[in-house]
């Protein structure tokens, strides 16, 4: 008896656990199909925003000394070794660059980094769906220039995961600044603004798209691993309900067989008791 309500206890407690983990993959998918419809719109809009950068003929030239590095991991776990991996790159990409700061998107990876000794001067926190990600862009665009300038770097890296397929992780390093673009021939000039002005507006628009297409192959890739890990949580919690649900009704089958076998020894045993009854109250016994 005991057996069985620890049974139908765990039963519940899977039951419950495979709900959440149904919402979690739900969820994955969805923002998962958010940030790739997203794509398309972004490299559009960088394309325009290059050929900004070609008329103006914009130059942000490279320091000194040091190189910035930026790594975008993820904010949420659940996701298999997707922030191992990314954060694996961004050492192995701050070792070689040398010193510089380090700046980190993702409060767990930003953790991981700590632990490998990598110093983050700053971590923000991973957005977890394209609605968040203008939150958090301004603020990351600023704090790069600022560095980049104030510093005077040699360069800027960024090291995220790119999006080749559900599941696949692929962790490498882009080179945001310096940059130098070659002017083009033909353009149209400004007419309202200073030139330098409208340089350094595209250098910023272009360095805010160059983020934005970052990021959203980040929210992609980091969903598209935790769709894995959620659809094998899933297999396994289904594979464990069926399990444990054979193992109770096998269980109340050996109760109601156990049952029935007491009930008719119980049976058994009064038959016989009245038999031996009737034996002793016949006349043969002189009762």
């Amino acid at each position: 008896m005991r057996s069985d309500i620890e049974g139908r206890r765990r039963l519940h407690s899977l039951d419950a656990l495979g709900e959440a983990v149904g919402a979690m993959k739900s969820l994955s998918a969805h923002h998962l199909r958010a940030a790739r419809m997203s794509v398309e719109a972004a490299r559009t809009y960088r394309s325009g925003v290059e050929r900004m950068l070609q008329w103006s003929g914009a130059v942000f030239a490279r320091g000194v000394e040091g190189a910035g590095l930026l790594v975008i991991g993820a904010e949420l776990g659940f996701c298999g070794s997707y922030n191992s991996q990314v954060v694996s790159e961004g050492a192995a990409r701050r070792a070689l660059l040398g010193g510089g700061p380090t700046l980190c998107v993702g409060h767990r990876a930003a953790a991981l980094l700590r632990r490998r000794g990598v110093a983050v001067l700053r971590d923000y926190g991973m957005p977890t769906s394209v609605a968040g990600i203008p939150g958090l862009l301004l603020q990351l665009a600023e704090e790069i220039l600022g560095s980049y300038a104030e510093n005077r770097l040699l360069s800027f890296d960024v090291v995220s995961s790119r999006f080749a397929g559900v599941g696949s992780v692929s962790p490498e390093s882009v080179r945001l600044l310096p940059l130098e673009v070659a002017r083009a021939d033909a353009w149209p000039g400004t007419r309202y603004v200073q030139s330098g002005v409208f340089s350094f507006a595209a250098i910023r628009e272009f360095l805010y798209i160059a983020l934005y297409d970052v990021l959203l192959d980040a929210i992609a890739s980091e969903h598209g691993a935790r769709l894995i890990a959620t659809q094998s949580a899933e297999k396994w919690l289904e594979e464990r309900t069926c399990r444990l649900r054979r193992q109770l009704a096998a269980a109340r089958r050996e109760a109601s067989t156990q049952e029935v076998l007491e009930v008719a020894v119980g049976v058994r045993a009064r038959h016989e008791a009245m038999a031996h009854e009737q034996r002793w109250a016949s006349p043969r016994f002189g009762l």
